[in-house]
């Protein structure tokens, strides 16, 4: 990729990309971008240096948002006709304030980590006496924990592997936990998908069934209230769990401590 500087004191010109390094910076492959190029997704640039296109910074932000809208499952139709009823008339500085409204992320994923295969029972299991089954990689990488490559293992959130590691010292199997985490990762994705509906159902309340936002000030607007439902979904979820936590906890271990009791008590039979 090649960065271009202006003439002018400090001004700074738009990147300059072939595809392969488009591709790497937005997190897809060549073969995509040309895809989205023959779909009229993606407008083929005009410069040439040799044989090879030249792209900037307009096609990056086209492509981070057709692969945003793609992950909310859009079909590539959707998108085309989306794109070309936003960006008509447009500027690049309003195409970029959109892709910062759809791609913004609202998680804060972890840096991966990447570990050997031959580490990856004592990383995860019990050495020799409980190895991590090619099962057990294959539900990590199911629920979205692991990606698997020939020699190593890449691990998408390692904090979270690692209290798994933890838990395994107090008699926890990998497979258990692994249900435990995909049980509660359903139900926060049916409390996303109420909380997303709602905002889609506000919106159109709003403003009508396939409204997009025209200015600078609706982008800015919009990315304000979808921000401060997502406060409220996290602090939510986070506050209602604790609290259901304490009282889950303090109703069970009664159950069992009274439990417990019953059985100390209970007399030994007579011979």
């Amino acid at each position: 990729m090649d960065r271009l500087s202006g003439n002018g004191e400090g001004e700074t010109r738009m990147a300059d990309y072939r595809i392969d390094d488009l591709a790497r910076a937005a997190g897809t492959t060549s073969r995509n971008v040309r895809a989205y190029q023959e779909r009229g997704l993606l407008t083929t640039p005009t410069r040439r240096a040799g044989r090879a296109l030249i792209y900037d910074d307009s096609h990056l932000a086209r492509l981070k948002i057709i692969d945003a809208l793609l992950q909310r499952g859009f079909t590539t139709a959707h998108i085309g006709d989306f794109i070309t009823s936003w960006e008509t008339g447009k500027d690049l500085s309003e195409v970029l304030g959109l892709q910062q409204a759809v791609t913004a992320t609202w998680g804060k994923p972890e840096e991966p980590l990447e570990v050997p295969r031959e580490l990856m029972d004592s990383f995860l299991g019990e050495g020799d006496t409980a190895p991590v089954t090619a099962e057990e990689l294959d539900r990590l990488a199911e629920v979205g924990l692991a990606r698997l490559h020939e020699e190593t293992i890449e691990f998408t959130q390692p904090e979270l592997l690692a209290t798994f590691a933890a838990l395994h010292g107090y008699g926890y199997g990998l497979t258990g936990l692994i249900d435990v985490y995909a049980a509660v990762v359903k139900r926060v994705e049916d409390i996303a998908r109420l909380m997303v509906v709602s905002a889609k159902d506000q919106i159109v309340a709003d403003h009508g069934p396939g409204w997009l936002p025209d200015t600078d000030a609706e982008v800015a607007a919009l990315t304000k209230m979808l921000n401060h439902l997502r406060e409220l979904g996290v602090t939510a979820v986070q506050t209602s769990l604790a609290q259901a936590l304490d009282r889950v906890l303090q109703s069970e271990l009664g159950a069992y401590l009274e439990t417990a009791a019953e059985q100390r008590g209970t007399p030994k039979p007579l011979d």
